[in-house]
């Protein structure tokens, strides 16, 4: 594709900022653990759609994922504040650090995982990375009080 339309990529951000919204609604109405281990599911399937050699599902793949993510993101840093009884502050600092530091590590993995397997290997380790992520997710579903 030529390098403007691939540019363009960049606007799919967008969804992310749709999502983070409409995940807050949404964990109003149904419940934050539901809403998180949702949003996971959405990355998964966003993920596998960018699999097969095929610029259509990449490109939906790619937006599910970005969408997912975002919904995911909004939905966990904001239960940091609501599970933290004191030093509320101090917890969010902690859920950032480990969401940036976590992004450097993974990413400089992902470069490896595409160096040695391509697409498929990257696909593979964060798929690896999204059923941590649920693991996670459930484990919180099951361990919170609140929601």
């Amino acid at each position: 594709l030529p390098e403007a339309l691939v540019g363009l990529v960049f606007l799919f951000y967008l969804a992310g900022t749709f999502t983070s919204a409409v995940a807050g609604g949404a964990s109003d109405r149904l419940g934050r653990r539901s809403v998180l281990l949702g949003s996971v599911v959405v990355i998964g399937i966003g993920l596998a759609l960018t699999v097969p050699d095929n610029l259509a599902l990449t490109l939906v793949g790619m937006l599910l994922f970005t969408g997912g993510f975002f919904a995911a993101h909004s939905v966990a840093s904001g239960w940091v504040g609501l599970i933290a009884t004191d030093h509320r502050a101090e917890a969010s600092a902690l859920y950032l650090f480990a969401y940036y530091a976590g992004s450097s590590v993974a990413g400089a993995l992902a470069g490896l995982a595409y160096a040695g397997g391509g697409w498929v290997g990257v696909s593979t380790f964060v798929g690896a990375l999204l059923l941590v992520a649920f693991a996670l997710s459930l484990r919180m579903f099951r361990s919170s009080t609140i929601d």
